[in-house]
């Protein structure tokens, strides 16, 4: 067995068998290998930026590993963004790449692709990142990174291998057998029973529920019922608690109704929550005097906004607190809040918060939205109604433009290798869609059913809003771009336009029920959520005054 065989027989022993990437003159061995593994499922893409997002994608919607195979420099360095998003939301991936020869090693100058400190660069990025200088060591650092994978603390996973290795044999045999990893340690009886303590002198708990949380979804249902708490989640926690749920008051990054609720409360019961920037106003959001925060790791919470910490297994937790409070009547008229605030945003008359509903109507329960970075995607954030774990994306580990087509073509691998027929819709501002465009080929190439939602207001539209917010102009953010349904339609991906919400209304339910990959652009201009009060301004972008 040569190293590359090594690689991929490793991967599948662990249930890895898919991958995104691209062959290289370095990693080619591997693609030999894969040709002749059929149960390995490659999906080749446009750019390594793309195989690292949608190896995310496929994970978060899915719950399972993808591997993204890159080569030597560049194409290694290509996946560092997409590596910061999934170290920032726990996210498992794992990238392959290559390095030169090992006869290279030692001085420097002139090999092809050659990077200074290659592995020094990716691992700050990584929960695990190792180099291997023996192909012998191939199926210990995999059985490594996927030990770290099922533990409290998951994230990306780097092996950097030197491709002359790929051809070396091994001289040991790969292990029959899958590993098993030790279930994760539940938390000391004394944390849990600080909390119980707490949760029994208060009159006003709310719970709030992060992604991290999912695998426990049911015992926090359980928990709220008992308690009567209305539930808040974070963005990337939208779904894991069910919107339509009668104690669902949707998401943090709204703000206004959310800091009412929270001045009020006594009490905020967190699950696997990270506290961002981005949910909590610029960390403006007042929080309870007391906080407990359940979570598998410390280090996962941060330490900005202080809690009461209660480590170990949330699931285990959250059990442990639902099968010990006593059921109590409700503090919180939680539809009345949500009546209000609806009333509220009706009365704005902003086609951005009727474009969300809209879809919502359209689409069934186990549906996929996944987001890029424009206006229509904050408000997204806010107020569009998240009904089924993993049903979500959301770039919140690293903000960045470019994220929503790769991971949805992701998602959408992952829905045609599980059978199960639902649709995958895709929402960018035509600012960020340029990043990742090329990936159209991609999703031409295998006939993925994305259904793209380009919102096209010739600019980039957020940042416009902040330089007239703290400025009282704008500059560089005005864009000319090309005609994106002639661009799709050169792929042979079906494309219309429309430039008002009766046109989008009138053909959303085609563009959405396509047969195969679809764009619809929508030449508007949105207003920010910020701008027309449908959230509250952070500190910092209040108006200029003129």
């Amino acid at each position: 067995m040569t190293g590359a065989q090594a690689v991929i027989t490793s991967l599948m022993r662990h249930g890895i068998t898919t991958g995104f990437g691209i062959p290289s003159i370095h990693n080619i061995p591997l693609y030999e290998v894969l040709r002749q593994t059929p149960g390995f499922q490659h999906w080749i893409v446009r750019h390594e930026q793309a195989a690292g997002f949608a190896a995310d994608g496929f994970y978060r919607n899915s719950g399972k590993i993808a591997a993204i195979f890159a080569s030597t420099g560049p194409g290694n360095l290509f996946t560092l963004v997409p590596l910061l998003e999934s170290l920032q939301t726990n996210t498992p991936v794992l990238l392959i790449g290559s390095n030169i020869a090992t006869s290279l090693f030692g001085k420097t100058g002139g090999a092809l692709h050659e990077t200074p400190a290659q592995l020094e660069i990716i691992r700050p990025l990584t929960r695990f990142a190792q180099r291997i200088t023996n192909p012998g060591e191939i199926i210990s650092a995999i059985d490594q990174a996927m030990e770290m994978f099922h533990g409290p603390m998951r994230g990306p996973a780097f092996i950097e291998i030197p491709h002359d290795l790929f051809h070396v044999p091994l001289n040991v045999e790969s292990p029959a057998q899958k590993l098993h990893f030790q279930p994760k340690q539940a938390s000391t009886g004394s944390s849990v029973e600080e909390a119980l303590h707490q949760i029994a002198q208060s009159a006003k708990p709310v719970i709030l529920v992060g992604a991290a949380a999912a695998l426990a979804a049911t015992a926090v249902s359980q928990l709220a019922e008992l308690l009567q708490s209305p539930v808040f989640t974070t963005t990337s926690g939208k779904g894991v608690f069910p919107g339509d749920h009668p104690l669902a008051l949707g998401c943090i990054s709204r703000l206004g109704e959310v800091q009412t609720v929270l001045d009020e409360s006594d009490l905020l019961i967190s699950f696997g929550a990270r506290l961002t920037e981005f949910d909590t106003g610029r960390f403006g959001l007042r929080l309870p005097a007391k906080h407990i925060q359940v979570v598998e790791d410390s280090s996962y919470a941060g330490d900005r906004i202080p809690s009461t910490l209660v480590i170990g297994e949330i699931q285990s937790i959250a059990q442990a607190l639902a099968q010990t409070v006593e059921r109590r009547g409700p503090w919180c008229n939680v539809f009345e809040i949500k009546t209000r605030e609806a009333t509220r945003l009706q009365a704005l008359a902003q086609e951005s918060y009727a474009a969300l509903n809209l879809l919502r109507s359209l689409m069934q329960r186990n549906d996929v939205l996944v987001n890029d970075q424009s206006i229509l995607n904050y408000w997204a954030s806010a107020f569009f109604q998240v009904l089924e774990p993993g049903t979500f994306l959301y770039p919140l580990g690293s903000g960045t433009l470019g994220y929503g087509l790769p991971a949805a073509i992701g998602a959408a691998c992952a829905m045609r290798q599980s059978g199960e027929p639902r649709r995958i819709i895709c929402i960018a501002g035509d600012g960020g869609f340029q990043y990742t465009q090329h990936e159209l080929a991609t999703l031409s190439q295998y006939d993925l059913p994305v259904k793209i939602l380009l919102v096209n207001d010739r600019s980039y539209g957020v940042i416009g809003f902040l330089q007239r917010s703290m400025f009282g102009q704008m500059h560089e953010v005005a864009l000319k771009n090309p005609d994106f349904c002639r661009v799709a339609e050169a792929y042979g991906i079906a494309a219309m336009s429309v430039e008002s919400f009766a046109e989008l209304e009138q053909k959303m339910p085609a563009w959405l029920n396509a047969p195969g990959p679809a764009l619809l652009e929508w030449r508007t201009e949105l207003k920010a959520p910020w701008e027309i009060g449908a959230i509250p301004r952070p500190a910092g972008v209040t108006p200029k005054a003129s």
